[in-house]
């Protein structure tokens, strides 16, 4: 009986490594420029976005088959949307995450009067929570700057055992 999950060695350096590196590459930019990165993703879903509706519309001269035309005018809308939004996404996004850290802060504060024996931890965790939530409404994207961490983490830990095992 063949058991699939146990790794064989010479198969684990088969790993790729490209992508390890394009993880590290992509956390390195959420980690330092998140803001662009959301505001590049909108342009990019919207391009992607406009030529699904446009080939959806003119799919009838293309294919010679019938298109759906109606969501074809739906992506299209969705594309310029994101393209004039884009700047704006990214800060309701901000925003929205932000709000959410806060809310929640201030709901483990209130457990932390609940919950007497607790108190200490989720005072921490609230004000954390709290203090994360403003960082991330006045400066940053601190939840993508989070994933940009982690994918670093992970990147870094599969080079190493690309590398060293």
């Amino acid at each position: 009986m063949r058991n699939d999950l146990i790794i064989n060695p010479e198969k684990k350096k088969k790993s790729p490594l490209l992508i390890s590196i394009l993880t590290l590459v992509l956390g390195c930019m959420l980690l330092t420029n998140n803001n662009k990165v959301v505001v590049w993703s909108c342009y990019i879903i919207g391009a992607i976005a406009l030529i699904i509706g446009l080939f959806n519309v003119f799919s009838k001269y293309i294919t010679k088959k019938e298109g759906n035309v109606s969501f074809g005018i739906y992506a299209i809308v969705v594309a310029v949307l994101l393209f004039i939004l884009a700047g704006t996404i990214e800060v309701t996004l901000r925003m929205i995450i932000g709000i959410w850290l806060i809310l929640n802060g201030l709901s483990k504060l209130a457990l932390a009067f609940k919950v007497k024996e607790k108190f200490v931890p989720f005072l921490v965790l609230s004000i954390i929570l709290i203090l994360a939530g403003m960082y991330c409404i006045l400066v940053s994207n601190i939840f993508l700057v989070v994933v940009g961490a982690f994918l670093i983490a992970s990147a870094t830990i599969d080079l190493y055992n690309y590398f060293f095992n």
